[in-house]
């Protein structure tokens, strides 16, 4: 009888083992379950052991960053083989290559509108992420777009992050690579190398022109220099000329003056003049004396008589 029981018993163990088993769910941190009964949201569960009704469904998200690709690349070369395409303002085909990182922020808004995160990549990122490329594209030339990829992937990475704002899900990087014909980047590579030939003989051109700018101003101050030391010295002169024509006539009229002053006192003073000459006369008569000159009358003085 113990037999019996115990075999009619392993089967129901088994069901209630198996029916543990599948009922029993852990969580991973960075993964949020969504638990369903029929359809219907019934529980969020974020990490750890877990426990559900057989009649309950799964779902999990990542919370984590995850990667979206569009295109390939060949790995021995890096071009790219196939990408998403795209016209430029002038009309030339690109293909871009992109990576696209993003972020789940509500797993149950996202459930409830695309059930899975594949739906959500298919449904939402991947035509967003063309138009924006066609948006941002159209606003390029070709030319434009090779000589400025840095600032073209910024742009294409903010367009891109913007259009997402308000989803349950976050744009966290865009990382591209554009790529045209061979025999159009060749020509458009030779036109900017054209280019920039031509920017530096216009930059040899003007640093040329700066400094003949220079030593004509170097020239010009070195002229002005010598006009004012010439200008100076000139003045000196003419100041020592002044000065010493203004030295000979003060000297002539002190002349001048003793002169007038000398013959006012000799018209006063008769006896003057005969004094003059005595002092200068050397006590010698003259030894020739022509008929009819007068000998000039000296009065010497008289000896005193003791």
């Amino acid at each position: 009888m113990n037999n019996v029981l115990k075999f009619l018993a392993l089967p129901f163990i088994s069901i209630i083992g198996i029916v543990v088993f599948i009922s029993m769910y852990s969580v991973d941190a960075g993964e949020t379950a969504i638990i369903t009964r029929y359809g219907e949201i019934v529980d969020v569960k974020t990490s750890g052991l877990n426990w559900k009704s057989p009649v309950e469904d799964i779902t999990y998200f990542s919370t984590r960053e995850q990667k979206v690709q569009f295109g390939k690349f060949d790995d021995e070369t890096g071009d790219v083989i196939s990408g998403l395409s795209a016209y430029t303002s002038d009309r030339q085909t690109a293909v871009v290559a992109l990576t696209v990182t993003y972020q789940i922020s509500n797993p149950e808004e996202i459930y409830a509108k695309y059930k899975t995160t594949e739906n959500m990549v298919n449904i939402l990122i991947a035509p967003k992420v063309r138009q924006q490329l066609e948006i941002v594209f159209s606003k390029y030339s070709a030319q434009t777009a090779i000589e400025k990829r840095g600032e073209f992937s910024v742009s294409l990475r903010k367009s891109i992050a913007d259009v997402f704002k308000g989803y349950p899900m976050t744009i966290t990087d865009v990382q591209s690579v554009i790529q045209f014909s061979k025999e159009y980047e060749k020509r458009i590579e030779d036109s900017v190398n054209r280019d920039i030939e031509v920017r530096n003989q216009e930059r040899v051109t003007r640093i040329a022109i700066e400094q003949a700018k220079g030593l004509e101003a170097q020239a010009k101050g070195q002229a002005q220099a010598k006009i004012i030391q010439a200008e100076a010295e000139a003045k000196q002169r003419v100041l020592r000329a002044d000065a010493e024509a203004h030295e000979i006539l003060v000297k002539g009229q002190a002349e001048a003056k003793a002169l007038e002053l000398k013959n006012e006192a000799l018209s006063d003073n008769n006896k003057l003049a005969e004094l003059t000459a005595a002092e200068r006369w050397d006590g010698k008569l003259p030894t020739y004396i022509p008929n009819g000159t007068v000998l000039p009358y000296i009065s010497l003085p008289q000896p005193k008589i003791k």
